[in-house]
């Protein structure tokens, strides 16, 4: 009895006409000389589909292989079931509309967040001092302490989020990236509890 190890593929959604899947478009197949021989194993056949999602079971991947070569054993190396997505791939018109919007209202709520963080901490008159106590004149002085400590914000925001040195980001994921993946894991596991 042979071996063969699958190894689920980072999958983009397919177009929502698409008829059939086959094994080689979700799993990567090893050894390379069965490739040829499974990947093009039919796993799901559809008729007007109308779906955003379709969940593969692996139960599926393996009568479909079993049915046509009985002596091969597979091995998953996730052994999860496979969460594919469908777009229609229409032109969105309003795509920069939305994306604006939601920067705004981002932007607004994170200036209030910060705001109402230094109203609790009570920033103005800890600034104030620190001011006075250099120059002995807050009044005057003290704009041009506030201004460098608003850009030092955000610039302090940006590193954090990796996005001030790109090459230096480039080989690790960021805070939100690692956050984004963690949600995306969550809401696949959403979905195959559905099925």
């Amino acid at each position: 009895m042979d071996d063969i190890y699958l190894i689920p593929k980072s999958i983009k959604p397919f177009n929502i006409s698409k008829k059939e899947i086959y094994i080689g478009e979700i799993y990567t197949i090893y050894p390379e000389a069965y490739e040829a021989k499974i990947k093009d194993i039919c796993l799901r056949s559809y008729d007007n589909n109308t779906s955003k999602y379709d969940v593969i079971h692996l139960g599926e991947v393996i009568e479909g292989v079993n049915n046509r070569f009985p002596k091969l054993r597979l091995n998953f190396l996730k052994p999860e079931d496979i969460i594919i997505f469908f777009d229609s791939y229409k032109k969105d018109r309003t795509k920069y509309i939305r994306v604006f919007i939601v920067a705004v209202v981002v932007l607004m709520g994170s200036i209030m967040g910060i705001m109402n963080f230094h109203a609790d901490v009570n920033m103005a008159h800890s600034q104030f001092m620190m001011v006075n106590a250099i120059t002995k004149d807050a009044k005057s002085y003290m704009p041009y302490f506030q201004i460098p400590y608003s850009i030092g914000i955000g610039i302090g925001v940006a590193l954090f989020f990796n996005k001030f040195i790109p090459n230096y980001s480039r080989g690790e994921p960021s805070p939100l990236d690692l956050k984004m993946v963690s949600l995306n894991k969550e809401i696949e596991n959403q979905l195959r509890k559905k099925q």
